[in-house]
């Protein structure tokens, strides 16, 4: 794809967007620079868009403001699409960097402890099984042979990825070497450390799971047939409405002289908008019980809210033809 074309596309998003998604890019490992992403991500967009805007005339289908509408989502959906795909490739990465912190410590000090220098025994720890964890050691250790000191070529690795856990280790790490302390045994305890708290961790995801099963039953199955009930509920009392007289008053049937302001239509459309904040929420606060971030529960919230809304049209029918059968 032309650069030339990917950083015009890029121009006109505001800078901070452009340097918050360069952060995520760099975090992700990707090697492209943010404006040619963007502009890849921009291009999509506007394919899609174009192509919406094209779907009325293909079919020969009045035009409306509704389709303009629906382009501009589409525009913005692939947007979104782009950048929670990079970010969960960044928040994928640190994870995998994160698992493997603990073996690779062990293995520094192991090199450390047979009479290995730290910045040696730092670069054979870079194992190919160790991952992104080993492409940042060998991108620091090569940065130290050359300009940069070994130190601030350590640091580096803590702003291309995104970890407290990986940043404390570093600034332990330089301290101690810094300091002349004992390196080996302050590797090991921290090794240690580093691996109970992610062992509490799943631990507590585990014991959390029981909870997120309910909410995710409650927000799958239980919200969309209540909501169905109720849809079904305001049209039977329209209908029965529709056929009482006034003089129905005098059998009793007083409650249907008046007017349901709620219409089924305005109740469906409530019902949706319902079903996917419902689930969006939700998604979040599974996010938040088992990572700590509200933004890893939205990898499984498309999946989640077209469940909802796929049960909530099942339901609808389903009611439908129950009752419908039983009148």
């Amino acid at each position: 794809m032309n650069a030339h074309l990917c950083r015009v596309l890029a121009k006109p998003f505001p800078k901070k967007y452009v340097a918050r998604l360069k952060g995520i890019i760099l975090r992700a490992g990707e090697d492209a620079p943010a404006d040619i992403i963007l502009g890849k991500i921009t291009l999509l967009s506007l394919l899609a868009f174009l192509i919406t805007i094209l779907i009325p005339f293909a079919l020969h289908a009045a035009y409306t403001a509704s389709h303009i509408l629906i382009a501009i989502v589409a525009f913005l959906f692939i947007q979104t699409l782009g950048y929670f795909h990079l970010f969960f490739k960044a928040e994928d990465r640190t994870a995998k960097i994160e698992d493997a912190l603990p073996d690779a410590l062990q293995l520094v000090a192991a090199n450390i402890k047979a009479g290995i220098t730290p910045f040696k025994a730092l670069k054979l720890a870079a194992r190919t099984e160790f991952g992104p964890l080993a492409e940042e050691i060998h991108i620091a250790t090569s940065k130290a042979y050359g300009t940069s000191s070994f130190t601030d070529a350590l640091l580096g690795i803590s702003k291309r990825v995104s970890s407290e856990t990986l940043e404390r280790a570093l600034k332990l790490f330089i301290s101690a070497l810094e300091s002349g302390g004992h390196l080996a045994p302050l590797l090991e305890e921290l090794s240690r450390d580093i691996a109970q708290n992610r062992s509490l961790k799943k631990e507590m995801i585990t014991n959390t799971k029981t909870y997120a099963v309910f909410i995710m039953f409650t927000i799958m199955f239980i919200a969309p047939l209540l909501l169905s009930v109720s849809i079904y509920f305001i049209t039977l009392i329209s209908s029965m409405q529709s056929q009482a007289g006034v003089a129905d008053a005098s059998f009793g049937m007083g409650f249907l002289a008046g007017e349901v302001v709620i219409t089924p239509a305005f109740l469906t459309v409530i019902s949706i908008i319902l079903l996917f904040a419902t689930s969006m929420l939700a998604c979040m606060l599974l996010g938040v019980i088992k990572e700590g971030k509200a933004s890893h529960g939205l990898r499984t919230a498309p999946i989640i809210i077209v469940g909802s809304l796929i049960l909530f049209v099942i339901y609808r029918h389903l009611i439908s033809n129950f009752f419908g059968n039983l009148t």
